[in-house]
């Protein structure tokens, strides 16, 4: 489909919507009273109206289709006091305000709250969640709070292992989430082994994550999205925050410029000495460290204008020792550039232009047995996307969009010889065209319709995605929830099996098709009271056109055709159902989640053929959280539990004796493939804060045990066929971790 035929429906969509004169249309913004930050999520409605919406990440909301006359407007979120504003509307009146809520305190107990419940942006989709800066500062976490760390302990999603924080979602890989950092994306989003994440919470405002079958207006990905905003704060005077810990350091720093604000946020890990001692006690961990900056400025632009500019940066080194002929190098790191200018040209259309520039490299360098093994990998994106929102219909919300993407990719591979075995540099571009409605067809239904048409310059391919969400409310506790979608995926990483930092990316030519994925999800979200929410989700995705990088393909091989350096043509299937009880309020809160779930794929090349499971398949998770608050005590618990991964036993050892030299040598004959499971991961970690005032600010003294109980998880198996009987060796996780911090905000 051409855009010669969808821009023009688009706009013929949006005359027709114009049609609803006479109606009254609200827009404007929420934030905090005290540091002007802005509030996303917030709950505005008319009071016995039913009409309302919640604030977007920037705190922004429009309502249209309102009736005139004398109207109650209320705004509320929770940890603020309600607002509540008498309004006259004038017929066909456009009105543009400027909320501010006081942050307030919240007891249960003897006070009974009843409030008409309305969905968030995410919680009106299935498999979608949202959490704000404040959400985020409070949810209980060991160490300080991390957006992937918080992520990993909700049903359906996981981590690799303690040395990496490449996400995996519903049975999906890493390669398969789309991250975005104020909208550019982020190619390899993690530091410190799992501890961290590239996002530092001090300069994030809100996160939210689609599981699967994300919104038509983004793509590029098979599986998940998760898009990070980072925070714009209009505080009147200079403010800052710094926090330190066993583990790492933090500064950040805002204040008010040009009628609008700026704010830096570093953050440099210290682990060295740690991990010196322990290696010291003959644990078998890594020399790390990481280091990374976030800087915004955001201010406002004539005639309904705005303008904001985040940059990242970030590095990390690993090297790791596993004895004297195996070791293990990695330098990596990520840029990015964001520009996003948004216009209001009336309260009900709302125009915006984001231009991106993201920049991920690494270099990975292995000894094995002796034998040099090295890897290089860099990717540079240059994005730009153009996107008009219209809400001048009671019923319905269009957007349309315009995205294009310019790709610069090499990635090379040395083999026990300087010159590389395989050397490749590609400069594709990616263009979409995407169209959406929200549709109330009911006051009790929302339908989400959309669709995203996109081309790729590599093989001059041409791909249709449908969207689809849907929420119904069966009871005023009780909603339904339906999302369902296609996708494609024109870029492969290669992840490595413990380290996310050894994960590249390669480019896909014209020689292999791209991975295309069809993704179903359905639940139900109950809310039996105010401070209780059960959520139960089922969700399957079929996967066509799978690549798997054939390692061996480079040796004493010219030909770089994608088609010659993968294993192609594979399928997948993921299925699986989620559960989560949550305790939202009180002196107790926390929640837990489990997940039942099966992953497999299929290579004609490889496993003679038949299904295997890879290593993200994961059979039972289950994650525990408890907090509990008494005054200016904290005390939290985290408990996880999952099934071990997957890998490749021996089934056999040989030996073929050199008939030149006489010598023999040991081989091992693998099993079938990912035929066996480590033993299940399971780990408890501990913490207690405790609030106080410092200095006229505000300040936590923080406790942390990570591994309480010293449990040593498997990492992975490696055969060393130089030994005579042949026989495994086991690498394992971190040990138990004790930790200190403080943090303080002025």
């Amino acid at each position: 489909m051409s855009s010669r035929i969808l821009w023009p429906a688009a706009l013929a969509g949006v005359v027709v919507l114009s049609s609803a004169a006479g109606a009254v249309t609200l827009a404007g913004r929420v934030t905090d009273t005290g540091d002007g930050q802005p509030l996303p999520g917030a709950i505005v409605r008319l009071d016995g109206v039913m009409r309302g919406t919640y604030t977007d990440p920037e705190g922004m909301f429009r309502l249209a289709g309102l009736p005139a006359g004398r109207q109650i407007l209320v705004t509320s979120h929770i940890g603020y006091q309600t607002r509540t504003d008498t309004l006259n509307l004038q017929p066909g009146g456009e009105y543009q305000l400027d909320l501010t809520l006081q942050p307030t305190a919240i007891r249960l107990g003897q006070t009974e709250v009843r409030a008409n419940r309305s969905p968030s942006p995410a919680a009106s989709q299935a498999g979608a969640l949202s959490l704000s800066a404040a959400q985020l500062r409070q949810a209980p976490a060991v160490g300080e709070p991390d957006v992937v760390r918080s992520l990993t302990l909700v049903p359906g999603v996981k981590a690799a292992s303690d040395y990496s924080s490449g996400l995996y979602v519903r049975g999906g890989s890493p390669d398969q989430n789309l991250v975005l950092l104020d909208g550019a994306p982020v190619y390899n989003p993690s530091h410190a082994f799992g501890f961290f994440s590239t996002f530092n919470p001090d300069a994030v405002n809100s996160v939210t994550l689609y599981k699967s079958a994300y919104p038509a207006s983004y793509g590029g990905n098979l599986g998940a999205l998760l898009d990070v905003s980072t925070q714009s704060p209009t505080p009147p005077t200079v403010t800052g925050s710094a926090g330190l810990s066993l583990l790492a350091v933090r500064v950040t720093t805002a204040g008010p410029w040009a009628g609008g604000s700026w704010k830096v946020a570093a953050r440099r890990t210290y682990l060295d000495p740690i991990l010196a001692a322990a290696r010291a006690g003959g644990a078998a961990v890594p020399d790390y460290y990481f280091y990374d900056l976030n800087a915004r400025l955001d201010r406002p632009l004539a005639g309904q204008g705005s303008l904001a500019v985040a940059s990242y940066l970030g590095s990390d080194y690993l090297d790791f020792s596993f004895d004297p002929n195996n070791r293990l190098g990695i330098r990596w790191r990520n840029r990015t550039l964001a520009a996003t200018w948004k216009r209001v040209y009336s309260p009900a259309l709302l125009a915006s232009l984001i231009l991106t520039g993201s920049h991920y490299q690494s270099d990975t360098d292995l000894d094995v047995l002796g034998t040099p093994v090295r890897f290089t990998n860099s990717v540079a994106d240059l994005a730009g996307r153009v996107q008009f929102d219209y809400a001048g219909h009671p019923d319905h919300a269009p957007a349309a969009g315009l995205q294009f993407n310019i790709y610069r990719l090499a990635y090379a591979q040395y083999f026990a010889t300087p010159k590389p075995d395989i050397d490749l540099h590609q400069a594709p571009a990616q263009a979409a065209l995407f169209l959406q409605d929200q549709w109330r067809p009911t006051a009790l239904t929302e339908l989400t319709l959309g669709v995203r048409a996109s081309s790729f310059s590599e093989g001059r391919r041409g791909d249709l995605c449908p969207r689809l969400a849907l929420r119904h409310m069966l009871r005023p506790e009780l909603a339904f929830k339906l999302a369902a979608g296609t996708s494609v995926q024109y870029l492969q990483l290669v992840s490595a099996e413990g380290f996310s930092g050894a994960d590249f990316w390669l480019p896909l030519d014209g020689s292999v098709r791209p991975s295309r994925a069809r993704q179903a999800a359905l639940g139900f979200d109950w809310e039996p009271l105010p401070a209780f929410r059960l959520t139960a989700e089922a969700y399957h995705t079929r996967m066509a056109d799978l690549v798997l990088l054939d390692y061996q393909a480079g040796v004493n091989n010219q030909d770089t055709r994608s088609a010659a350096l993968f294993f192609t043509g594979g399928r997948g299937r993921a299925a699986g159902i989620e559960l989560m009880l949550e305790k939202r309020t009180g002196d107790l809160s926390g929640w837990l989640g489990y997940t039942l779930g099966r992953t497999r794929r299929w290579f004609a090349e490889l496993n003679g053929g038949q299904g295997f499971a890879p290593k993200y398949d994961r059979r039972h998770d289950l994650s525990a959280v408890l907090a509990w608050r008494r005054g200016i005590w904290t005390w939290e618990a985290t408990f996880v539990y999952g099934t071990g991964q997957a890998y490749t036993p021996a089934a056999a050892r040989y030996t073929l004796r050199n008939p030149a030299t006489g010598q023999p040598t040991d081989y091992v004959l693998p099993a079938a493939r990912n035929s066996a499971r480590l033993l299940p991961y399971h780990r408890l970690d501990l913490g207690l804060r405790r609030q106080f005032g410092w200095l006229g600010g505000q300040a936590a003294l923080a406790a942390q045990l990570v591994n309480a109980y010293n449990r040593r998880n498997e990492w992975f198996v490696q055969y060393d066929t130089e030994r005579p009987d042949t026989r495994p060796r086991l690498y394992r996780m971190l040990p138990i971790l004790p930790s200190l911090g403080l943090e303080i905000r002025f």
